[in-house]
């Protein structure tokens, strides 16, 4: 059995096209989904998905991206203004109850994606100091979360791997918790510290693209028993589907990756990957 840790089964790329999405990936030997969430709509929806089939499983949490949804004001605020909107994150209660009453379903089986992302996006600029404060108590919030209902964490980080190093190193040296870095990116020394975290690390579709040589480096040097399969679909396409939606059952061409460049076949793949699944997430 496979499973695909990370496939956004709640985003509008697959309304109305569940049913067959899940039927290719039955077929295709993926026989278990997470669902990651990237904003209270979208964990809602995940919890809706994972109680309909009993073959998907739900991760609810508020992705970096969306720090700031709640305060649209934010960009044009004055700098005074921006603080008392700070404060406002840091002392609102509100996110924290909803998420905390949707981790109580019993298909919900993580936080996440939290994290942290410094990226420059097209349509969106490299966040200032104080939006990355507002990301760090979000972050920091569900970190939280993840501890109080027991749950493991799905992070999401991009350009900012110090920051979430540290946040994380620093928070379970109190509160132990443990989690997968999602579409792990970063150098050697980086894959290093987080398996010296205790946590698991997802490779996906990216990993296939030719271009992505480096990918393919920390995948060799990730141990087997520390390896996530994802697909991150509909995003992160594999080769050869390149150029068209992703889905569930193309995670066997991430397996495949694995399998020739840890030299294993794909049953071992298999194996071992779904072992690592069940035994973070418990499903």
């Amino acid at each position: 059995m496979f499973i695909d840790t990370h496939c956004h089964l709640n985003f509008k790329a697959f309304e109305g096209i569940l049913d067959p999405v899940l039927e290719r990936s039955k077929k295709a030997g993926v026989e278990k989904i997470v669902i990651p969430s990237a904003k209270l709509d979208s964990s809602r929806k995940a919890v809706e998905i994972a109680g309909k089939y009993s073959n998907c499983f739900a991760a609810v949490g508020i992705h970096p991206h969306h720090a700031l949804d709640r305060h649209a004001e934010f960009d044009s605020a004055s700098s005074e203004n921006r603080t008392q909107i700070l404060k406002q994150v840091q002392d609102d209660n509100d996110i924290k109850k909803q998420l905390l009453s949707l981790a109580s379903n019993p298909k919900v089986v993580a936080i996440g994606e939290i994290g942290m992302d410094y990226h420059h996006y097209k349509n969106s600029p490299a966040p200032d100091e104080e939006t990355k404060g507002i990301q760090k108590e979000l972050f920091l919030l569900q970190l939280e979360i993840a501890y109080e209902k027991k749950l493991p964490v799905i992070i999401h980080c991009r350009w900012a791997q110090t920051d979430v190093f540290n946040i994380i190193s620093d928070f379970i040296k109190k509160k132990p918790l443990n989690g997968v870095f999602h579409c792990f990116e970063g150098n050697k020394e980086y894959l290093k510290d987080v398996l010296n975290l205790g946590f698991y690390v997802g490779f996906d579709g990216n990993s296939t693209y030719p271009e992505n040589h480096h990918l393919r480096e920390l995948m060799l040097l990730t141990p087997l028993d520390r390896l996530l399969l994802e697909t991150d679909a509909p995003f992160l396409t594999p080769i050869p589907y390149r150029g068209t939606q992703n889905e569930p059952a193309y995670l066997i061409n991430v397996a495949e990756t694995v399998s020739g460049i840890h030299k294993k076949s794909l049953k071992e793949i298999e194996d071992l990957t779904c072992s690592n699944a069940l035994k973070l997430f418990s499903i």
